[in-house]
């Protein structure tokens, strides 16, 4: 028997959608002459057996998914109906629909495609119907003007809100979710065009037939229910797959030039962009306000500006950077590299280190959104970006250009990468090391990273994970070598001559410190119950949890840190699902938890710690938040709170009179007394010497050699009669002469 109509399918893991629509599809085609052609765009879950075998139905299987307009040319290919019926398989039909479109294809050869009125479960009418998008209409259409301004003339256009939906009319776009189309006319006009994988090929479609003269019609008669995006769960993977279509769209028919343009303004118009961009100005804003006058620059920091500095004029490479606590181990000098080129650039103003550091952390706001919203969810990722560039603790490093400045940018690279690695992407394990070894150079303390790292991995190997084992692939240990040895190149020349005090002494003395803090720890709590040199940690870890989430009050910030505890325990034991050890919110908790851990049993609280925990902490608050606000009576409550969490932050951090006795000396007080200070020499020479807190250190006073240079006044190397000496304290900096 010769076919009236063809039906193709393409299928993509809606098991029961498919089923469900081939039955009543085929009940409603008792007096037509049929075949049906499922195109399964390699599916994960079959198609249901019962459909299988079927005298009427044939199944093609993809080895990939090559969407949705490949699918349905492909079953064009092998179709032999006069008709093609294009359908999703999310599509039910009531008893007479097909009957009614086809009827009316057959009784008017000027139409080219015809498509029904697509209705939901509630029987309200969906949107099937539009215009051509022209770019000025996509501006306004694709953006978030069209909830603004809802009632525009273009949304009316492009989306014919004033075309009565219960009358046949020829239309520009019908639907692709569901349509009726003559195959010689499907054949002449070459099918869907194979460049858009999904979205936008119906509309390239119905524009190519209306070009050759044949009309589009929208037949209300004809009812079809459509359950609308079964087989794509994915919201992040659809929107940008959606863009991807919409800028070939616009490539295909208005070129190249205006497609980039108005792509890129439709992608800074989405109402998610600009809230990210209006993050990211506020972080730049407080990053950089006022900062000649308010970046911190401590004696530290002055070592690495001379060493910068003597870098440059002498040509002469460094290869480790300032000593630690202990002195017999050194950071590394990557950091003095980055601050000699900077200096290069600005012709050694002392404030260009401050721009760079500033600019760092812009940029890790952006990441910090970037990965929030890849590893969780959008709003997660918007949260977070936004605690971060408001917290008074973030902007006051981000005003310190020091060794530790990279250190919260390069965390965050460290801790995506372990995400990555441990959903079997084994290639992302030399980058693990890669950041390892940069965090080296940066700061010392970061290695305890590698007792998370380490514990990952342990699960992983013992739990015979594959990407834990491909760890010993040849090809993964030498990419591994190559990108650890590159940072660490000067380090290890230095090493050389130095017995290898900064790697391998260094890497050997980690567990057995580790260890001897563990058995102190361990004896001290058996005989007292509890160690009082935990307490200053204590206030340590408190004071520095309530600078970096809300600074102004102490009860809040605590009440915000016993809220995530208490929300994190519930949620980790009322889930479901068995927990997954390596899913990112455990991974995220465990280098959180076991580096402060590391540092509390070491008790030593230093400020260069707080780095390595600042992403860390503000993404796992977002988490927090964010999970909270999926509950709808919590979503306005918790949008209020973080809203007064910004805005108290920002107002303290603007107070000028409340941020300096907390965080030292501002760049402008010691720029002021050098300047005093060679307002006075009258041409001699003279020693700048260091008094009281830290002067016990060679770097105290270096920052003030550093400035006294760049103004043209440096002290001498040598002893001289003339001395100044400077005292510092919160108060303020006691400059007296020849003490």
């Amino acid at each position: 028997m010769k076919v009236t109509l063809s039906a193709i399918y393409v299928y993509y893991n809606t098991p029961n959608e498919i089923k469900k629509s081939v039955e009543i599809l085929i009940c409603s085609l008792r007096k037509i002459s049929y075949e049906i052609i499922i195109i399964d765009n390699a599916s994960f879950n079959e198609i249901p057996v019962e459909l299988i075998g079927l005298t009427h139905v044939k199944i093609i299987k993809n080895s990939k998914n090559y969407g949705y307009g490949k699918g349905l040319n492909q079953g064009s290919k092998v179709a032999q109906g006069k008709y093609l019926l294009l359908l999703n398989p999310d599509i039910e039909f009531d008893r007479n629909s097909v009957g009614y479109l086809l009827d009316k294809l057959e009784s008017n050869s000027e139409i080219g495609v015809i498509g029904p009125q697509l209705i939901n479960k509630k029987g309200e009418i969906l949107q099937s119907i539009s215009g051509v998008p022209t770019l000025l209409q996509s501006l306004f259409v694709f953006s978030f003007f069209s909830k603004i301004w809802s009632n525009s003339s273009f949304l009316n256009k492009y989306h014919n809100l004033s075309l009565d939906r219960n009358k046949d009319q020829s239309v520009d776009v019908v639907s692709g979710a569901c349509m009726m189309v003559r195959k010689l006319l499907f054949d002449k006009v070459g099918g869907f065009d194979e460049r858009f994988f999904m979205y936008f090929e119906e509309a390239d479609f119905c524009l190519r037939i209306k070009r050759l003269g044949c009309k589009i019609l929208y037949l209300p008669k004809a009812k079809v229910m459509h359950l609308v995006g079964r087989s794509a769960h994915n919201k992040e993977w659809i929107e940008k797959t959606f863009e991807q279509s919409r800028f070939k769209f616009f490539k295909k028919y208005n070129g190249l030039i205006p497609a980039i343009f108005t792509e890129m303004l439709l992608r800074i118009f989405k109402l998610n962009n600009i809230l990210l961009l209006t993050i990211l100005t506020l972080s730049a804003l407080l990053n950089f306000y006022k900062i000649n006058e308010r970046m911190i620059f401590i004696g530290d920091q002055g070592w690495f500006y001379l060493s910068a500095r003597d870098m440059l004029l002498s040509g002469k490479i460094p290869l480790i950077g300032i000593t630690s606590s202990h002195t017999w181990l050194h950071q590394g000098p990557i950091w003095t590299y980055i601050l000699a080129l900077i200096l290069w650039i600005f012709r050694f103003n002392p404030i260009s280190g401050g721009y760079l550091t500033a600019f760092l952390s812009t940029i890790t706001v952006f990441f910090i959104y970037k990965f929030s919203k890849e590893i969780f969810s959008r709003r997660v990722g918007l949260i977070s970006a936004l605690l971060y560039a408001t917290s008074p603790l973030i902007v006051i490093n981000a005003q310190m250009p020091y060794h530790t400045s990279p250190i919260p940018l390069l965390t965050l690279g460290l801790i995506y990468t372990v995400c990555r690695w441990v959903k079997g992407n084994v290639y992302f394990f030399p980058i693990i090391i890669l950041f390892m070894a940069l965090l080296y150079n940066f700061e010392l303390a970061t290695q305890i990273f590698w007792f998370p790292l380490g514990l990952v991995f342990a699960i992983g190997f013992m739990g015979g994970k594959r990407w834990a084992k491909a760890v010993f692939n040849v090809k993964i240990l030498f990419i591994s070598l190559i990108l650890f040895v590159l940072p660490m190149l000067p380090i290890l020349i230095y090493d050389i001559n130095h017995q290898f005090a900064q790697t391998m002494k260094f890497f050997v003395w980690i567990p057995y410190r580790v260890i001897g803090q563990l058995l102190v720890f361990k004896t001290d709590t058996l005989l007292l119950g509890f160690d009082r040199s935990f307490i200053p940690m204590i206030i340590f870890f408190g004071d520095n949890y309530k600078n970096l989430i809300f600074i102004s009050n102490s009860i809040i910030s605590l009440l915000i840190l016993f809220l995530s505890m208490g929300y994190l325990i519930y949620f980790l034991t009322t889930i479901k699902a068995k927990i997954n050890l390596f899913s990112p919110i455990i991974i995220l908790l465990t280098f959180i938890i076991i580096p402060m851990m590391s540092i509390f049993i070491n008790t030593t609280p230093s400020g260069a710690y707080l780095p390595l925990f600042f992403p860390c902490v503000i993404i796992f608050t977002g988490w927090i938040f964010g999970i909270i606000m999926n509950k709808k009576y919590l979503y306005f409550p918790v949008l209020t709170l973080i809203f007064l969490l910004v805005i108290g932050n920002i107002l303290f951090y603007l107070n000028d009179s409340k941020t300096k006795p907390s965080y030292g000396l501002y760049f402008s007080q010691r720029f002021d007394t050098v300047k005093t200070i060679i307002k006075n020499i009258n041409g001699e020479k003279y020693n700048i010497k260091g008094k009281g807190p830290g002067s016990q250190f060679e770097s105290f006073t270096m920052n003030y050699e550093y400035i006294a240079w760049w103004l043209g006044h440096p002290p001498a190397k040598s002893a001289q009669k003339l001395r100044y000496v400077i005292q510092e304290s919160e108060k303020g900096i006691v400059l007296s002469k020849n003490e």
